[in-house]
């Protein structure tokens, strides 16, 4: 009876090796999710190309120069017609409260100011138009690379008619409204690493806050 029961709890043995075996060799879903997260991650990190070719810190400085030894395809004249086109873009865009184009053009932080604005417009019930009649001058005013991000700080000057309308369309008499010669001074920036070659405006003002 001994013989017995030892072949018995043999069986039983091989029986459970040969279970745990299939069930240790099957996929679960748990694995399947994890290779799918992967593969996210590679395509995610393709999205985003870098550029080794910048290297950061040795190319701090100010000046064209500076951003031209970090970025040698920057091409100064075809910038400036870039920042003019952005100019009337994200004017336009402000006006007519297009969130989804200024996500496009501004940095967060700008966005998030921007974004501010445009809902104090709406929940006064307001509109906002803007017409640039004419753009005079766009010059760079200061160039600098810093940790491989470069920023461009430009001067535009131009005469707008911006006018303010209530819901009824009646127009609203307010500060900065009517036809104006204007000097805006946008700071543009953009990361160096990526390949991406489109730079975001990170920051505004007027020749007035600079005085």
């Amino acid at each position: 009876m001994p013989f017995i029961d030892i072949l018995i709890f043999a069986v039983i043995a091989v029986l459970l090796v040969i279970r745990l075996r299939s069930v240790l060799g099957q996929k679960t879903g748990y694995e399947d999710s994890l290779r799918g997260k992967e593969t996210a991650e590679r395509f995610e990190e393709k999205s985003s190309p870098l550029r080794h070719d910048v290297k950061a810190a040795t190319n701090d400085g100010h000046g064209i120069d500076a951003l031209r030894r970090a970025d040698r395809s920057f091409d100064e004249a075809q910038f400036l017609e870039g920042a003019k086109a952005a100019f009337g873009m994200i004017l336009s865009a402000y006006a007519e409260g297009d969130l989804a184009q200024l996500k496009r053009l501004l940095s967060y932080d700008l966005l998030q100011s921007f974004t501010q604005s445009i809902q104090q417009r709406v929940s006064d019930n307001e509109s906002l138009a803007i017409k640039i009649e004419n753009i005079s001058d766009v010059r760079i005013l200061n160039t600098r690379v810093f940790d491989s991000v470069a920023s461009i700080k430009v001067q535009f000057q131009s005469v707008q008619t911006r006018t303010i309308t209530d819901d009824d369309g009646n127009l609203l008499e307010d500060e900065g409204i009517g036809k104006l010669e204007l000097i805006d001074i946008w700071t543009f920036e953009r990361d160096l690493t990526l390949a991406d070659p489109n730079w975001k405006l990170a920051e505004t003002e007027s020749q007035e806050d600079q005085a």
